[in-house]
């Protein structure tokens, strides 16, 4: 099973790795391998998602922290034999960590993720007070 993380401590550390205030502006951190990512806005969430060919739900690090998701793992490298007689090897193997912020605090409580097929989805709530509200007029 996945796991979703959102330690308090590891705040002051994403922090200052994070400065401005830039809706799904990224970060890679002690990455080997890069992921890419897709981000959607709903009016009230946000729906990343990544490919990750070939990696388990347990592979898989999700922490979430005000407005901060932070996604990490590895891709096991595949042992190779002397004998194997390779022409091309494109396939990544490493870690990985991409690190999202977005311009409003999102509900890590209430955030989904599924993992098929290879691809990730992960849907966030935005807080209830970052949301737009509607207001009806009514006529007098």
């Amino acid at each position: 099973m996945m796991t979703l993380y959102m330690p308090h401590l590891h705040r002051a550390r994403m922090m200052r790795h994070f400065p401005g205030d830039h809706i799904a502006r990224h970060f890679e951190l002690q990455s080997d391998v890069h992921v890419p990512v897709d981000i959607k806005e709903e009016q009230d969430a946000f729906v990343i998602i990544a490919t990750l060919p070939g990696l388990e739900a347990e592979d898989l690090n999700i922490e979430i922290l005000d407005n901060v998701v932070d996604i990490s793992g590895k891709f096991e490298k595949e042992v190779v034999e002397e004998e194997d007689n390779y022409l091309r090897r494109e396939r990544a193997a490493g870690k990985f960590q991409r690190c999202l912020r977005f311009s409003t605090k999102l509900e890590a409580a209430n955030a989904e993720a599924w993992l098929k097929n290879g691809i990730l989805t992960l849907r966030i709530p935005k807080v209830e007070e970052e949301r737009p509200k509607t207001i009806k007029i009514k006529a007098k």
